[in-house]
């Protein structure tokens, strides 16, 4: 069980490997926050322990990501865990092909739906 829960993200570390292996080693400066902009009544405020701890966070995966594109032993069982997690992928889709499908074209008619009610509510707001 520890090996499912542990593929996604031993995925995106090898997905993150080369990334890390594109940034100058030694130098970290750290990025900006991106902006959310509002468009309705909602804000929303990280907390300063919430964009710590995502700092530390991101550290810690760039680490890790250098150390597997640094280490030949790493990267060879970060693509061995990876291709696994494909084939389990490609095999859940072939087999779940029929109620994914189902599940997007739900999806998209709701989504068409509530588009179709909010561009009605615009014009017909004074």
């Amino acid at each position: 069980m520890r090996l499912i829960r542990s593929l996604p993200v031993l995925a995106s570390l090898l997905v993150a490997a080369p990334l890390a292996a594109q940034s100058q080693p030694g130098k970290t400066t750290p990025r900006p926050a991106p902006k959310i902009e509002v468009s309705d009544s909602l804000e929303l405020k990280i907390s300063p322990e919430l964009r710590r701890s995502l700092d530390a966070l991101a550290q810690a995966v760039e680490g890790l990501a250098l150390r597997i594109a640094n280490d030949p032993q790493l990267r060879a069982a970060a693509v061995q865990v990876a291709t696994g997690f494909v084939t389990t992928a490609q095999q859940v889709v072939a087999e779940q092909g029929e109620a994914i499908e189902h599940a997007l074209k739900t999806a998209a008619d709701r989504i068409a739906t509530a588009e179709t009610e909010r561009k009605r509510q615009q014009t017909t707001k004074p």
